[in-house]
């Protein structure tokens, strides 16, 4: 009897027990779908941070004070005195310190809230803005402290109707009214949308309320003119010597983090979370083999005089055995790409309702099905041998 004559008969038997079948592969089902759910939204988490992080640019890095338990020193903090310094150093083309306040304003009746970031005019070097309309605010608006508004492109869609109408309008924050100037283009990220509808904007830190009065900042982010790892190690050295040697304190009293370092914080973390929340999913394909073997020994039992028949025409014990273990990996393929369906559709829903990119990893699919098919081997091996150790003379006579 060929390969395709025993799927043939597996599919019949499948197919004679369909809710006994469904119900059996309902484990493999859920562990599958769990593993490719997790996969793809982790590998749309990861892409969404990286590239958040990628806009930098090569040559990015920040550095932070830390002081003892993580609590960080007063002492240590960066003043404006110590930006102009750093920003002299060989090597490093742009540095800022930024201070974000939580503002509210009102527009028809409709209040918005916006986290506005006090930076200097050199700050869109950093970020690397895409603007619709306008543009960041210059450096003799940063010195003259003008009171102009850089904000976010879903935030003037959403107040004004869109970029072009959002430019030039007033925000009155208070007793202060600030001018739009520049419109960027929203950044879709993986944090997108916590805390509520708090949008982004930029200011010049000597217009926001004490924005100018002994500042001191937690971190500042700054650019070198190399993405070279070498020599960027280096100029983060510099700064953080310098930061030091003004504050009265060692080097490692500041630590730092380079762009391409958090890219690869990122991938680590993720790669974990997807083991860790991949292990437990397989837990579900351990108990859903369990379920396979168990109707399998049902079938194994059920079809006893059928086994006899075959044998006392000539079937050998491994061509038995062969088609009891088609019936248990069909049945273990079968709920596998059930599974496999569920868990696509599972992330693309996800996907469709968060903004975040759809991304398929082909080798958890490939991985999904072929763990499935081992499992269907696995336990069915034992229902599979125990049929083919029958005797002919004694399967005739079971009823």
């Amino acid at each position: 009897m060929t390969f395709f004559e025993n799927a043939a008969i597996a599919l019949d038997n499948l197919r004679g027990n369909k809710m006994r079948s469904f119900l059996t592969v309902i484990g493999i089902v859920v562990g599958i779908a769990a593993v490719v759910t997790v996969v793809s939204i982790g590998q749309a988490g990861q892409s969404s941070i990286v590239s958040d992080i990628a806009r930098y640019g090569e040559g990015y890095f920040v550095v932070i004070p830390q002081g003892e338990g993580g609590s960080v020193d007063p002492a240590l903090l960066v003043t404006p005195a110590d930006l102009d310094r750093v920003r002299r150093l060989d090597g490093v083309v742009a540095v800022a310190g930024t201070t974000t306040q939580r503002m509210t304003t009102r527009l028809r009746a409709t209040e918005y809230r916006l986290d506005v970031t006090g930076a200097p005019a050199e700050y869109a070097r950093l970020a690397s803005f895409e603007f619709v309309a306008g543009g960041f605010f210059t450096a003799a608006e940063e010195r003259a402290r003008q009171r102009v508004l850089v904000v976010e492109s879903k935030f003037a869609d959403e107040a004004f109707g869109g970029a072009r109408a959002a430019m030039n309008q007033r925000l009155a924050f208070g007793s202060r009214s600030y001018r739009i100037v520049g419109v960027y283009e929203s950044e879709e990220s993986i944090l997108s949308g916590l805390g509520g509808a708090v949008y982004k904007a930029y200011a010049p830190l000597g217009a926001l309320p004490g924005g100018s009065s002994g500042a001191r900042f937690g971190f500042i982010e700054a650019k070198a003119d190399t993405g070279e790892p070498e020599r960027l190690a280096r100029i983060v050295a510099d700064v953080k010597a310098l930061l030091a040697q003004r504050h009265n304190a060692e080097p490692r009293s500041y630590m730092s983090q380079t762009g391409a370092e958090a890219q690869q914080q990122v991938a680590q973390v993720f790669s974990m979370l997807q083991i860790i929340i991949g292990s437990i999913a397989g837990i579900s394909l351990f108990v859903g083999g369990i379920g396979v073997m168990n109707i399998m020994l049902v079938s194994v039992t059920e079809r006893t005089r059928e086994i006899g028949i075959r044998k006392a025409i000539g079937a050998t014990p491994g061509l038995i055995m062969a088609q009891f273990m088609i019936e248990a990996v069909l049945l273990t393929l079968v709920g596998g790409l059930l599974g496999a369906g569920v868990g696509l559709t599972a992330s693309w829903a996800f996907s469709a309702a968060t903004g975040w990119p759809f991304l398929v990893s082909w080798w958890a699919l490939l991985l999904a099905v072929g763990f499935s098919t081992i499992v269907g081997v696995f336990f069915g091996l034992y229902p599979a041998s125990k049929a083919a150790r029958m005797q002919p003379i004694e399967s005739l006579r079971y009823e």
